[in-house]
């Protein structure tokens, strides 16, 4: 969340070199940031701090391997839904624990979900349990047959 008043400004070479070191591990000790930039371990600590409290950095985590977690199928839903349904849909689906990703489209539906299971027939039982919702009126289903690229945003 943004400081309240105030506006962050554009970030430096430093402020990308601290982003790129703990996108690749979250973990990395400030001392061992300091020593890789050549600063003192209170620069990178209200760097961090500052990066942080402007919500430039959401949170600290772990980034999981789907397929060593036994979670190898994706499948893309596309849904139309009714206008006045639409919220409480979006809602319902984005509390389900195999529904990754939650956007609003406009174009050839109104939602586009990320769904990720065991198995395909794990996934049609969920946009099964997805299609019987209140207000949704159509769904498409793309199976995703290879991953070319999946990641997270990197700093630039």
């Amino acid at each position: 969340m943004l400081k309240r008043g105030r506006r962050p400004k554009l970030l430096d070479d430093m402020d990308k070199s601290i982003l790129s070191i703990l996108h690749e591990n979250s973990i990395t000790p400030f001392v061992k940031i300091a020593g890789m930039l050549n600063v003192n371990e209170g620069t990178i600590r209200h760097r961090v701090k500052r990066l942080t409290r402007y919500g430039i950095i959401k949170r600290f985590t772990v980034v999981l391997d789907p397929i060593a977690l036994g979670l190898g199928s994706i499948m893309m839903l596309l849904l139309s839904v009714n206008s006045d349904r639409l919220r409480s849909v979006a809602e319902s689906v984005s509390k389900m624990p195999n529904v990754l990703e939650v956007f609003e489209v406009h174009g050839y539906g109104d939602l586009l979900l990320k769904l990720r299971g065991k198995s395909i027939s794990e996934l049609n039982e969920m946009v099964d349990r997805i299609k019987c919702m209140d207000g949704v009126t159509d769904a498409k289903v793309i199976s995703v047959t290879n991953v070319w690229k999946d990641e997270q945003l990197r700093p630039t």
